[in-house]
């Protein structure tokens, strides 16, 4: 049974639902087990649904006990649902279920996006006998930037704004499938840092990044390269070129969701991986 949390209890089921966030066994996507999120970075956030009206808490009940929670949001124009914490101590599938459900009676134009890690074999399973479709398998890795030591600028790289802007959109338009596709980045592309490395006037690879206001972590949403063909070279230029810029910055964690054929490239980079994550939607 799903219920909504009303904020004067709030304080009654907190403390449970950050214990099972730090377990990717007990808990969805964004992880708390990588190190860098803290418990009051939960408390914070999870009290913010209270303020706002595209967000909820719903406790979910078990024979008659709370088994934890589930806070998620609403971006009406996109149609998209997602979850900033998913922590259930008991009967995960029995939530996705009653959850999914939920979603499609409240939000019935909505396109369900869920990730967890892979090792959660009960939330995996079950998103899948619901008939959602994995987008996205990657690997979570982070990079603490205070060990970090500037390396040689990699050469040919250009940084991307909005007056230039068309070089990156014309190697990003590739993705249809993406959220931060090439008019929402271009949309709030003060929020985000993007270079591309370019040789002979050929555009070889791009990469970018959301900036989060307190510098304590950024996250690389993507590498693209022409016709999705992987380039390890320019992999490592560009990843070395927004390590450099993210140190001379003081922003503390840096975080990629790497791709099978790169994780090499990252683990030599100094990168160490948090879990294997993956991403399940109802979108058809």
């Amino acid at each position: 049974m799903l219920r909504k949390l009303l904020e004067s209890d709030f304080d009654r089921y907190a403390e449970k639902a950050y214990r099972l966030a730090l377990n990717p066994l007990t808990s969805g996507y964004p992880t708390y087990s990588d190190g860098i999120k803290t418990k009051n970075d939960f408390m914070e956030r999870s009290r913010k649904a209270f303020q706002r009206d595209n967000e909820d808490i719903l406790l979910f009940e078990k024979n008659g006990i709370v088994k934890g929670w589930i806070h998620y949001y609403y971006l009406k124009d996109a149609h998209y649902l997602d979850t900033c914490s998913f922590c259930i101590e008991e009967g995960m599938d029995e939530a996705l279920q009653e959850f999914v459900a939920y979603s499609h009676e409240h939000f019935p134009s909505s396109n369900i996006y869920l990730g967890f890690d892979q090792d959660n074999i009960v939330a995996v399973e079950t998103l899948e006998s619901l008939g959602f479709k994995c987008i996205e398998e990657s690997y979570n890795d982070v990079l603490a930037l205070a060990s970090y030591t500037i390396k040689e600028q990699p050469k040919e790289i250009l940084r991307i704004t909005r007056s230039n802007y068309d070089i990156f959109a014309s190697i990003h338009r590739q993705h249809t499938d993406m959220y931060w596709n090439t008019e929402r980045i271009l949309a709030n592309i003060d929020q985000w840092m993007i270079f591309v490395s370019i040789h002979k006037d050929q555009v070889k690879g791009a990469i970018y990044l959301m900036l989060w206001e307190d510098k304590t972590m950024d996250e690389i949403f993507g590498i693209d390269f022409p016709n999705g063909i992987y380039n390890p070279k320019t992999y490592q230029d560009l990843l070395i070129t927004v390590m450099n810029e993210e140190k001379r910055r003081n922003v503390k964690y840096l975080v990629f969701f790497n791709e099978e054929e790169s994780q090499n490239e990252a683990i030599k980079c100094g990168f160490h991986c948090v879990g294997k994550y993956v991403c399940y939607t109802s979108w058809k």
